[in-house]
């Protein structure tokens, strides 16, 4: 498990998804000094044992604590792989964009020459026939800008060559996705050929099928240097988790919880400096 706090906070971070990483950690802190105390007050008076009811809420805490710290350790674990998978397609897509078009048909002959395939020879542009097991096959090459797609008309050529040449199999590799109209027109002719589409995520796993990924000790560095840069923006999210509306749901019950259980220890004004406390960030 990676032990550096920047990777692990970055882990947990992916894990959470859209929520604050800020805000899911005070979180379960708050609730565990919430309960702890609750306990401490419910033992107090059930008892009126002030040294076991201290007993009772550190005991408490402590296994709050540990609750706790098995949940983020799950996060850290789940956000790890979802963060290095994150970081691996990503730079194997800016490395994809990168490349010319002709490196890039040099790549996809690469990779069906590993899935055992053989004689492969074009026959126009982005179009190749290869043969496998004594069958031959058509593969049907897009390497386009981001935004653009494969159009009906691409299909309907693609699929005019392979009536011509009687050929039922074939591959689709585009770096984009399908126009509506294009994979409409696939659809209609499933029955007649066999069209498997070989997209970015497609290419991504061959590639780590494959082994043409640097080893994961890379992405760790890519990640910690990305998420260093991003320390600047701390004291931002510290100010918008604090003023986040949608904390009210737990500042006033904390607001009610600290100020009732001031009455009960009035000797305790620290319990009330923290009612007010969530007064104020309430108001």
């Amino acid at each position: 498990m990676i032990k550096d706090k920047k990777l692990k906070k970055a882990f947990v971070k992916e894990a959470l998804g859209n929520k604050n990483y800020l805000s899911y950690r005070t979180d379960l802190m708050l609730f565990k000094v919430m309960i702890s105390v609750f306990v401490f007050l419910a033992s107090y008076f059930i008892y009126l044992d002030f040294i076991m009811s201290v007993l009772a809420g550190s005991l408490v805490f402590s296994i709050v604590t540990l609750i706790n710290k098995l949940n983020v350790d799950g996060k850290n674990k789940e956000g790890e792989k979802l963060l290095l998978k994150k970081t691996k397609r990503n730079y194997f897509l800016s490395k994809i964009e990168e490349i010319n078009t002709d490196d890039f048909e040099l790549l996809i002959r690469f990779f069906f020459h590993k899935e055992g395939y053989r004689n492969i020879i074009k026959k126009g542009r982005g179009l190749y026939l290869a043969e496998k097991e004594g069958y031959i096959t058509c593969i049907k090459i897009f390497k386009l800008y981001d935004g653009t797609e494969v159009e009906k008309l691409d299909i309907r050529s693609l699929l005019t060559y392979l009536v011509q040449g009687n050929i039922r199999k074939g591959y689709l590799v585009s770096t984009v996705s399908l126009s509506e109209e294009a994979e409409n027109l696939l659809k209609k002719f499933n029955d007649k050929f066999e069209i498997t589409i070989i997209d970015i995520d497609g290419l991504y796993s061959l590639a780590d099928k494959h082994n043409m990924l640097p080893d994961d000790s890379f992405y760790y560095n890519k990640i910690y240097m990305e998420r260093d840069n991003k320390e600047k923006d701390h004291v931002k999210e510290v100010k918008e988790n604090i003023l986040n509306k949608n904390k009210l749901s737990l500042y006033l019950p904390a607001a009610l919880f600290f100020y009732i259980s001031s009455i009960f220890l009035p000797e305790n004004n620290m319990i009330l400096y923290i009612s007010y406390y969530f007064i104020i960030l309430s108001i």
